[in-house]
């Protein structure tokens, strides 16, 4: 009985193990902190297990001397045995714990300061004459959310649409130089996937980022992996199983520039003992037939757009301009501390996505020193000096351009148009629809000109041929609703201030249309008079912009 009991109880142990292996997903690898709380479970497991077959085991009778009286105490206790094998293993538990804990103090930041300063280097540029000119043809107009609510709009038009749900990555790519967000579709329960399966995932969805158009793309073949897969053919699993000592990240969808559908697993190893985990390489595993090769840094093809995360590049660049004369220096002095501003973006240049953001001094005040620029596949990172607003200040200068409309301005995109450095924002109204754009000088954040029409806009900065915007659709994959222009004769006039810009109203023809005091409006708005022929193109709330005073009375 007592063998049966013990076979239970080891048997046991191993179904949780070998649960938690299923679920957890560790890489065997003694230089990953997953595997060691991974042995931690089973050693803390065998634990609970060996006490348990204690209290059933043999016992012995030790007597003991109770401390300050002559009486005895006689107690039970295991065999030696199973003592030992208890001893051992707390002993166990505790050096790791222990040289967890002692590896992870001794390795950070307090100790080791300049050795995180010193795993990138940034080589520094001039924004004038070496940040390249924005290709308007490739402008990255979407946001991911934008992408979103466009692709979201198609799954309608496949079979089996009740089985189907899309995954919500949308992860912006390059495609033939192009940007993109794509995102591939999933199998909405178990059952639904139970039913599906077989034939796999059959589409993907890629919205254009530079024109807002949306493609539902039906593949050949079904992909046979993905996230939304169960068992062993999910993603996360399947390369665990395929690689199981390699340290990799969560996989993410991306395609080739054929339209092949892939999954790419950033590889890893710590950088300082067990600590700073910081990538090597990746794994490409297509999605369609399971195929997986694994690449050093220097072999990833240069289709695959994303191997490092923006948290990795963001905690690298923080490291190298805060901690370059040590640790100290960041808690007191603070000299020549400076690190990234609290918002970035993407931008695709040629066939890769680089990743930007400011470079602010310690204080995080609203002007930036720079801008820096990263290779997303390559990590390489290049400064480029220019003084000039956060992205932040440059948002809410957007926004306060059309306040009294109460649009939320996105994360900035920044451009280069004929030489000079820009904020490129996009506005959207409560529902999340882009209603209008508008471009911020990044030296002079006060500058601000809006326009509904994005191929406009841009052409108010440069000379490039701008035609590849024209058409941009809005969220809700329609073309932009065409301009209506107001005219007529003012019948009465009033303004009044509104959070610190002229509005003026004017009453014609039974209607209230408003025209706000900005840098674009004509100087000759100040002196609008009764009896005055205008016209100008009707916005939200009665608003005109681009108004103009066509016959002075």
């Amino acid at each position: 009985m007592k063998k049966t009991v013990s076979y239970w109880l080891i048997a046991l142990w191993f179904l949780v193990m070998l649960i938690s292996y299923w679920i957890f997903l560790p890489p065997i690898n003694i230089f990953s902190v997953a595997f060691w709380f991974f042995v931690l479970e089973g050693l803390c497991l065998a634990f609970g297990v060996i006490a348990l077959l204690s209290l059933g085991g043999k016992v012995q009778q030790i007597t003991f001397q109770v401390p300050g009286s002559r009486a005895r105490k006689v107690v039970s206790a295991p065999k030696p045995a199973f003592g030992k094998a208890l001893s051992a293993i707390s002993f166990a538990i505790a050096a790791i714990l222990l040289i967890l804990g002692a590896s992870t103090f001794l390795n950070s930041r307090l100790f080791r300061a300049k050795s995180y300063a010193n795993v990138i280097k940034v080589k520094d540029a001039d924004f004038t004459s070496d940040f390249p000119e924005t290709d308007i043809s490739h402008l990255a107009l979407l946001d991911r959310s934008s992408a979103k609510k466009i692709g979201d709009t198609y799954l309608g038009t496949i079979d089996k649409v009740s089985q189907f749900g899309i995954s919500d990555d949308y992860r912006q790519v390059t495609i033939g130089e192009q940007p993109y967000r794509v995102s591939p579709l999933e199998y909405k329960s178990f059952w639904k996937w139970f039913s599906n399966h077989k034939d796999g995932i059959g589409y993907y969805v890629k919205v254009n980022q530079t024109t807002g158009k949306a493609e539902l793309v039906k593949l050949d073949k079904g992909m046979k992996y993905s996230d939304s897969e169960y068992f062993f053919n999910d993603t996360l699993r399947y390369l665990r199983l395929k690689y199981p000592t390699v340290i990799f990240g969560d996989p993410s969808f991306e395609v080739d520039d054929k339209g092949n559908p892939y999954y790419v697993a950033t590889t890893y190893k710590p950088k300082f003992m067990l600590t700073s985990n910081d990538p090597t390489g990746a794994i490409l595993l297509n999605a369609v037939t399971g195929e997986t090769k694994r690449y050093d840094l220097k072999d990833v093809p240069k289709w695959v757009d994303r191997v490092f995360s923006a948290n990795n590049v963001i905690s690298r660049v923080d490291d190298y301009y805060t901690y370059q004369k040590g640790f100290w220096n960041t808690v007191f002095s603070q000299t020549g501390v400076k690190k990234t501003t609290d918002i970035y973006n993407y931008i695709s240049i040629g066939s890769d996505i680089y990743l930007y953001t400011g470079i602010t001094s310690a204080t995080a005040d609203s002007s930036n020193l720079g801008f820096i620029l990263v290779n997303m596949r390559t990590r390489e990172v290049t400064n480029y000096k220019l003084a000039s607003a956060t992205e932040t200040a440059a948002q809410e200068s957007a926004e306060g351009e059309v306040q009294e409309k109460h649009y939320e301005a996105t994360a900035p995109t920044l451009v280069k148009l004929d030489g000079k450095a820009y904020y490129l924002v996009s506005l959207k109204d409560a529902a999340g629809l882009v209603k209008s754009y508008a471009i911020v000088d990044a030296e002079d954040y006060q500058q601000v000109t809006v326009d509904n029409d994005i191929e406009t806009l841009i052409a108010k900065f440069t000379d490039s041929d701008t035609s590849a915007l024209s058409g941009v659709t809005t969220n809700s994959g329609k073309s932009a609703e065409k301009v209506k222009v107001i005219t007529g004769v003012v019948d009465k006039l009033a303004s009044q201030m509104i959070s610190g810009s002229t509005v003026y109203y004017i009453s014609s023809s039974g209607e209230i249309y408003k025209v706000k005091a900005t840098t674009d409006t004509t100087d000759s708005l100040p002196f609008l008079a009764v009896g005055d022929e205008f016209k100008g193109e009707l916005q939200d709330d009665n608003y005109l912009t681009k108004f103009e005073i066509t016959n002075k009375k």
